[in-house]
């Protein structure tokens, strides 16, 4: 049997192996993670100084920024936090972010960030959507007009009311929502 001294300094060893292994997966992740302490952010992977770089580079849009200010918003709101929301960039490029406390922290809360447009290819060979198919879901998740999509695509409104009716049919949902729904 281990003495307590030995088992605390062994507990303490495991502790901190599993916080360089957490790091480790963490910074491999492809989505997003950011890990804000109070006000302050502590922690982002890789793919989070990514997302943030290209962000402010390419848009302007300062991401800690506005999740700051969401953070700030939800704990004015309730003492728990844990909820989902959708953030677009100026050329309507969607976002679902999630914010959960974290168990057994001081009020540690993680941030997870997903583009949504990146998971169309996944979504689209899952329905079995065709090429035309994706590239309609993809402009209906950033918010275009049917008659915007047509324009785009260089084809008709009336072919894309076609393009959408077979999407619904195979991903069998109603409605624009429902689909955006159902790839968040």
């Amino acid at each position: 049997m281990m003495p307590a001294a030995a088992a605390r300094r062994h507990g303490d060893r495991t502790s901190a192996l599993s916080a360089l292994s957490l790091r480790s997966v963490l910074d491999r992740l492809a989505l997003a993670i950011f890990i804000f302490r109070g006000e302050r952010l502590v922690y982002m992977n890789t793919t989070a100084t990514r997302l943030v770089d290209r962000l402010r580079n390419t848009h302007r849009i300062e991401l800690l920024v506005m999740l700051h200010d969401h953070l700030a918003e939800l704990r004015e709101r309730s003492q728990h936090i844990d909820a989902s929301i959708s953030l677009t960039a100026h050329d309507n490029e969607p976002f679902v972010v999630h914010l959960f406390e974290l168990e057994g922290s001081r009020g540690d809360v993680a941030v997870s960030v997903r583009e949504i447009g990146t998971d169309v290819l996944a979504f689209g060979a899952g329905y079995r959507l065709s090429r035309r198919e994706i590239q309609v879901v993809e402009l209906v998740l950033r918010g275009h007009r049917n008659s915007e999509i047509a324009s785009t695509l260089g084809v008709a409104p009336a072919t894309i009311k076609k393009h959408l009716s077979r999407i619904f049919d195979k991903v069998g949902v109603t409605s624009r929502a429902q689909l955006t729904s159902k790839l968040a």
